[in-house]
């Protein structure tokens, strides 16, 4: 049944309901931070980059950095 309709129905019907919230979810287990890259070529870090135009056409480009050069 749809959730909307119910709540409708119990509005309608003056009643009251319950309705129980999402648990909120959290990292299961520890983070270990990431060793430092040892040479080139070793780890690449990839981001989209969102920009606007001068005639207000945006776009998108990804950027492709390597870690140990940067």
């Amino acid at each position: 049944m749809n959730h909307n309709r119910v709540l409708r129905l119990c509005r309608e019907e003056g009643l009251t309901l319950r309705i129980p919230r999402q648990k909120r979810k959290f990292a299961s287990s520890v983070r270990v931070p990431l060793a430092p890259p040892a040479a080139v070529n070793e780890r690449w870090t990839l981001d989209f980059v969102t920009d606007a135009r001068s005639d207000g056409r945006r776009f998108r480009v990804l950027t492709v950095i390597d870690v140990y050069t940067r």
